[in-house]
């Protein structure tokens, strides 16, 4: 046998050794029929060319034509899958939009970020994170992903954020040491809000984990309800301290105004999770001054000091909202930087979820939704107090 084949043939068996597991693992994740089709063809393929060589070896020609029939299915099950990825164009009539703040467009329709839809994404990451994450029970598992799998199938019966694509790209772009800054953000504009005319704007910082689209689509009833806009920028990973993050930030806002002019005093800005290091970060250099902050699930920035951030903020208010079981943010975390906040000056007001964790956000939604949406139509019509 020449030293070619024997060098095909093993990489063959450890290609199918390798992936194989991978494939399996990931279609028991999957919960939608283009997450099974693409775990499917994804097994297939890593198989089949094992499959052919084992044929040759024992002279088998049945064996030889299942792998390459194993080959075809393969790459018709994954260009049947490509076809139903979105492209995320919206036209600009729709009320959620993929947008980038340099005006170009790089979304990549074919990345596994947008080939495989979002809730399976969120399914597979809760299995692994059940394997690595000491913080991320069983429980949390099976409870999260009926929640989301509820969430997704109402966002998959809307046809606008079905269109609108993933920002989950930029995630597995920065996990492979690749740039992810590319400026995406998701834009929500209700129907019933004249886009020439300055309107309120929420602008939603993600946390760990990227810019999931499940939030646009919760925010979006607040907008509904108060014909507000929504401004969610993507970063990546979420890690909002890295070079960029505050550019991010201010860039949707500008190019958002582009579309659906924005009233820059009313300009609320929401952190969830990592998000909150993101407010911390912002207006730390010119730009826009935010009417209100409101930190949810927050983590704050460990080398920005209280007194430094009252500061800044006078004489604006804040909103805490926390969960008092968070495992990962402790309540006495939160309330004792709250309190180093009041200190400063700084008027805060801080809620409770007791017995919640650090997934609040999904588990009380309706209860964070009201409680936001009456915030911002407070904050936004009450008159702010002269800075000192």
């Amino acid at each position: 046998m020449s030293s070619p084949l024997v060098f095909l043939k093993a990489c063959a068996l450890l290609l199918a050794l390798a992936l194989v597991p991978l494939a399996v693992f990931g279609f028991c994740c999957m919960v939608t029929w283009q997450g099974m089709l693409l775990s499917a063809a994804f097994g297939l393929l890593a198989i089949s060319p094992l499959l052919y060589w084992i044929g040759d070896e024992r002279g088998s020609m049945l064996q030889m034509r299942l792998g390459k029939v194993f080959f075809l299915v393969a790459c018709v099950g994954a260009a049947v899958a490509c076809r139903q990825a979105p492209d995320a164009h919206t036209p600009e009539t729709a009320r959620i939009h993929s947008r980038f703040s340099d005006g170009g467009w790089h979304y990549n329709r074919y990345s596994i970020g947008s080939l495989l839809p979002e809730i399976d994404q969120l399914n597979l990451g809760y299995a692994v994170a059940v394997a690595f994450d000491p913080f991320f029970t069983r429980q949390q598992r099976s409870d999260l992903a009926a929640m989301t799998d509820i969430m997704y199938a109402e966002i998959g019966a809307d046809a606008d954020f079905t269109a609108v694509g993933s920002a989950l790209p930029s995630i597995y772009r920065e996990l492979c040491i690749k740039e992810f800054r590319d400026g995406h953000y998701f834009h929500y504009i209700p129907t019933s809000v004249d886009r020439t005319k300055p309107t309120t704007a929420l602008v939603f910082l993600h946390g760990s984990g990227g810019n999931f689209k499940a939030y646009a689509w919760l925010l979006s009833k607040i907008a509904d309800e108060l014909g507000i806009t929504v401004i969610a920028p993507s970063f990546g990973m979420g890690n909002w301290e890295k070079p960029g993050g505050y550019e991010a930030i201010t860039r949707a806002i500008s190019d958002a105004d582009k579309h659906a002019a924005i009233d820059p005093d009313q300009i609320h800005l929401m952190g969830l999770s990592n998000g909150g290091k993101g407010i911390c970060l912002a207006e730390s250099t010119a730009g826009p001054k935010f009417r209100s902050l409101i930190f949810l699930s927050a983590v704050f920035h460990s080398r920005v000091r209280p007194a430094e951030l009252a500061a800044r903020w006078l004489p604006r208010r804040v909103l805490i909202l926390s969960g008092g079981s968070d495992d990962r943010v402790p309540w006495e975390y939160v309330s004792g930087y709250a309190e180093k906040l009041k200190a400063g000056g700084l008027d805060v007001t801080s809620h409770r979820f007791d017995g919640e964790d650090h997934f609040l956000f999904f588990r009380q939604r309706a209860a964070v939704l009201e409680l936001v949406a009456g915030w911002i139509a407070a904050e936004s019509s009450a008159r702010l107090p002269a800075s000192h």
